[in-house]
C-alpha cells in the first residue's frame, strides 16, 4: 500500500514572466520525514521553474492523481509479518476510511428514485424496485467472476461489495475488469491504482448527519486549527453515533474467507454499524 505517514510543506518566493513575486508551496509525502521533504523540496522546484517560465499548470490536482493526504488512525500488520494488511485514516472530511492491501472493496452508486418510486416505497415495506433491479444487475455482474464470493451491503447514495474468499490486487488488471463490470466511479479506480490499496468508508459523511465540515486539512500544525477540530470532532463523534454507514444484505458465492479476511470484515462491520437498525447516511 502506498499511504504515506508523513506530509510536509515546501514554500518558496517565485517570480513570473511578468515580474511579479508571490509566494508558492508544494507538498511532499513518504514514511520517513526525509523521504517527505525531499518530494517536496522536488515538487517545490518544479513549480517555480514552469512559473518563471510562464508554463501552465493545473490549478488543482484531480481526485486520485496521487496519494490522498489522511491521518493515519491505525495500522493492521498482517499475521505473517511484512507490510501491513489494512490502515484506517481520516478522509479530508473527518469520517474514517479502511484501506486495504488485498481485500476489495467496491463502491457502486445507484441512480436517486423517481418521485413515483419513493411514493410506491412509502407503502411497501420490501425493498423498493429500484434498488431490487441494481441489486440483481450487480449480483449478474459479479456472478461472471466465477469462484468468487462476494459480501453485498446497502449505502446511503448504492451498493458496496467486499470479495471475501479471494484476494485482488488493486493495480491488476482483475480488479480493474472487476470495477468497469460493476460501474464503480473511474475516479475510485483510478486512486485505487495510485496508493496501491482499496478503500471504504466507515462512519457518515458529516453532512448527512447535520454536522459542519471540519476546520483545515490534515496535517494541522497550528494550534488554534488543532482546538477547532478536536471540537470538531466531539460534535461528529456525538452526531454520526445516531447513523450507521452500510447496512448487510446477502452474500454471493459459497466461499469462505481466511482468519486475516475475517478480522478485516469484522473491524469494518462493526465500525460501519451494518447490522444496527439505523438510517443509513
Amino acid at each position: 500500500m502506498h499511504i504515506p505517514k508523513i506530509w510536509t510543506k515546501a514554500s518558496a518566493d517565485c517570480t513570473n514572466p511578468n515580474n511579479e513575486t508571490f509566494q508558492v508551496s508544494a507538498w511532499g509525502w513518504g514514511q520517513e520525514l526525509e523521504e517527505a521533504q525531499h518530494e517536496a523540496s522536488s515538487r517545490l522546484a518544479r513549480l517555480v521553474q514552469r512559473i518563471r517560465f510562464g508554463e501552465p499548470f493545473p490549478d488543482a490536482y484531480s481526485y486520485g492523481s496521487r496519494p490522498v493526504r489522511e491521518e493515519i488512525l491505525e495500522t493492521f500488520d498482517g499475521t505473517a509479518g511484512g507490510q501491513p494488511d489494512a490502515v484506517l485514516t481520516r478522509n479530508r472530511y473527518g469520517a474514517i476510511v479502511l484501506n486495504t492491501a488485498r481485500l476489495l472493496f467496491l463502491d457502486v452508486d445507484l441512480q436517486p428514485p423517481s418521485l413515483t418510486q419513493r411514493i410506491l416505497s412509502l407503502f411497501s415495506a420490501s425493498r423498493s424496485t429500484g434498488e431490487a433491479e441494481a441489486v440483481a444487475k450487480l449480483r449478474k455482474a459479479l456472478q461472471q467472476f466465477g469462484g468468487t464470493t462476494f459480501r453485498l451491503y446497502r449505502t446511503a447514495a448504492g451498493l458496496r461489495v467486499i470479495a471475501i474468499d479471494r484476494a485482488f490486487d488493486p493495480e491488476g488488471s482483475e480488479a480493474q475488469a472487476l470495477m468497469q463490470a460493476t460501474g464503480t466511479d473511474p475516479c475510485f479506480a483510478r486512486l485505487c491504482r495510485v496508493q496501491k490499496s482499496f478503500r471504504a468508508r466507515l462512519t457518515p459523511k458529516p453532512w448527512r448527519c447535520a454536522c459542519p465540515l471540519p476546520a483545515g486539512v490534515h496535517p494541522r500544525t497550528d494550534a488554534a486549527l488543532q482546538r477547532q477540530f478536536a471540537d470538531w470532532l466531539g460534535r461528529y463523534e456525538q452526531t454520526s453515533n445516531k447513523y450507521a454507514t452500510c447496512r448487510y444484505l446477502e452474500t454471493i458465492g459459497t466461499g469462505n474467507c481466511d482468519a486475516e479476511t475475517e478480522r478485516l470484515i469484522a473491524v469494518h462491520d462493526r465500525i460501519a454499524r451494518c447490522n444496527e437498525a439505523l438510517p443509513l447516511a
